[in-house]
């Protein structure tokens, strides 16, 4: 039983490591974007996603062109960055035509997860969750 139930459990952390969905994701570069996500926002994404089946990543990895097409000034402090590590820290999810209940619990269990998780309007209303800085 503990085998099965370890077996399950690795199948499940490798297959959120490299798999997210089509209806989870804003658009294919956003799912090709979700690779370069640090593995425990992908795990934690993913969980996400089982939990709640109508979420959707609305952005992940940026370069400094994307903030210049925003008419926007890069941000080069920026979790949505490639990071130190070759991992992004960083990802937006949808919180527009969702209950505001369901964007409210999103953000407490990614918080409770020990991610920092950010409700803001920076080009459009969302919650940003990223990992906590050291320090």
């Amino acid at each position: 039983m503990t085998r099965g139930a370890a077996a399950i459990g690795i199948a499940y952390v490798a297959y959120s490591l490299v798999y997210v969905g089509g209806a989870n994701v804003k658009s294919e570069e956003v799912r090709a974007e979700y690779a370069a996500l640090h593995p425990l926002l992908r795990v934690a994404a993913s969980t996400l996603i089982l939990a709640d089946p109508e979420a959707v990543i609305t952005d992940a990895g940026r370069t400094p062109d994307f903030y210049r097409r925003m008419g926007l000034s890069p941000n080069e402090s920026s979790l949505h960055f490639e990071q130190d590590d070759g991992f992004v820290h960083a990802l937006d999810l949808r919180t527009i035509d969702r209950p505001e209940w369901r964007n409210r619990a999103v953000e407490l269990a990614f918080w409770a997860l020990g991610f920092h998780s950010l409700r803001h309007k920076g080009t459009a209303d969302h919650l940003h969750v990223s990992l906590r800085l050291p320090g």
